[in-house]
């Protein structure tokens, strides 16, 4: 995943720009000189590579966030078909579209491959001839061109060659003087990993109808973004070591990052946290984000950790749609944490496990999607972390129990949290549960915070069992 992003990073943000640049092919970019375009943000971390104003002057109107737009003042047709074979040959299996003047010239298609069964697969992916070698570690396996191409591009984020956003943004960071890890079993052990995927909320419907006013508008979200990851990143790597996290793609107002499980959930909120501080005095649209974070073991294909991430950050961008509009735009997250084999559908999970009570009298066993900030409520990310945070010290076992009444009705867990012994209940208290159910507005569902909060207090322990069963054999083995 790391060399596809990059490689999709790099076809926008230099390929594409540089063929149009070219000369001799029956195509001119035409300047747009006389409009007034946004110059590099001194405050950009990213400041040399992001200048909307430079691009304009060559005729480039757009090359991140997933899009490449360019005015030519002869010869877009001849363009078109030369990227569209740059897009087929740079990003092999990548859907896009192409279109001159507003309609549609060209788009990428699907084909039934014609290799031979009898030759050998590719030994990591399964499709495509095994056409190349290429070293990971003591391993040489034989794998398509395709893939053969992508672990080339993962290399150069290792050796610093790397110009996608994600991979430049990381050299602006702490994450420049660690260790860089190899693989995901490196990066987190025995413990579990986690998939954040963050996208802007309302980001289309914000921006203006002028070219030149819509590119000060996106180039000012990107820049919000970048400021905020890298605080996140500074704020929750150490000085020394090996990475906790790599970024995997960056995007206009979109991430993708993997990380240890631990500090997913804090990293998000310092992420809007920053977001939130650095737009206290910007009028008019303000950016957040619909967050997903995916919680399993490293075996997990990362492919289908992302869909699922991309699920839950469609989750929280629902809940932001619901708002009202005399409401405080926020950012809002989702998360579900896995500890089995494979990863189900979320919204199956969760109507099978979630869901409790009649019709007159529903139960909802888990607030989510919740707001990422608001520290002394415990419907927030912040105020469950801070909850987490007392319950550190709380007798385990007793509040497992416990939420393992909160299926079997509103009367046995009341009781079950009457029964609590005060080095419970006194954390509770002081994290803002003093009830096990509360009920919705307006006669709504009884909702519950326990699951949530139980639920974070386990996620640093995930998989740790395997670490003490390790220390216990080494002891008996000296």
């Amino acid at each position: 995943m790391v060399g596809g992003n990059l490689l999709l990073g790099e076809t926008l943000r230099v390929a594409l720009p540089n063929l149009a640049r070219e000369n001799g092919r029956g195509w001119e970019l035409l300047a747009r000189s006389n409009e007034t375009y946004p110059g590099a943000d001194d405050c950009d971390p990213l400041k040399g590579h992001d200048d909307p104003n430079a691009d304009a002057e060559v005729g480039i109107l757009a090359r991140d966030g997933g899009h490449f737009e360019a005015q030519f003042a002869s010869g877009a047709e001849a363009f078109a078909d030369a990227a569209d074979k740059l897009l087929r040959t740079s990003v092999p299996g990548l859907r896009y579209r192409i279109t001159v003047d507003g309609g549609q010239r060209t788009k990428s298609q699907v084909y039934l491959s014609t290799e031979l069964p009898v030759l050998a697969p590719c030994e990591w992916t399964g499709r495509g001839l095994a056409s190349a070698i290429v070293e990971q570690g003591e391993k040489r396996p034989a794998v398509s061109l395709e893939v053969a191409r992508r672990h080339e591009a993962a290399r150069r984020t290792e050796d610093g060659t790397a110009v996608d956003l994600a991979s430049l943004l990381s050299k602006e960071t702490k994450l420049k003087t660690l260790n860089r890890v190899q693989d995901l079993k490196e990066l987190v052990g025995n413990g579990y990993l986690s998939l954040i995927h963050a996208d802007g909320n309302g980001v289309g419907g914000g921006a203006g109808n002028a070219e030149n006013e819509r590119a000060a508008f996106f180039h000012k979200n990107r820049v919000l973004l970048r400021r905020a990851v890298k605080k996140a990143i500074d704020a929750h790597c150490p000085d020394t070591g090996k990475t906790p996290l790599i970024p995997l793609m960056l995007g206009g107002d979109d991430l993708l990052l993997v990380s240890r499980a631990e500090i997913a959930l804090p990293f998000i909120v310092t992420l809007c946290e920053e977001l939130d501080a650095i737009q206290k005095d910007r009028t008019g649209f303000k950016l957040t984000l619909g967050i997903g974070a995916v919680f399993a073991k490293q075996t997990i294909p990362i492919h289908r950790l992302h869909e699922v991430a991309e699920q839950l950050a469609s989750s929280a961008k629902r809940r932001f749609r619901g708002l009202k509009d005399d409401e405080v735009k926020r950012s809002v997250v989702d998360w579900a944490v896995y500890s089995t084999s494979w990863v189900n559908d979320p919204e199956e999970v969760r109507r099978r496990d979630w869901l409790r009570g009649s019709d007159a009298e529903p139960r909802v066993l888990s607030q989510r999607p919740v707001d990422v900030l608001g520290e002394e409520r415990v419907d927030s990310l912040q105020g469950l972390l801070r909850g987490a945070t007392l319950l550190e010290h709380a007798p385990r076992s007793q509040l497992r129990y416990l939420v393992d009444q909160l299926p079997r009705g509103r009367a046995l867990s009341e009781l079950a949290f009457a029964e609590l012994p005060q080095e419970a209940k006194g954390p509770l208290a002081k994290a803002g549960v003093t009830t096990p159910w509360q009920r919705a507005a307006n006669h709504g569902p009884w909702l519950t915070a326990l699951l949530d909060l139980v639920e974070i207090t386990e996620i640093a322990r995930l998989g740790r069992s395997a670490d003490r069963a390790d220390s216990r054999r080494e002891v008996a083995h000296v």
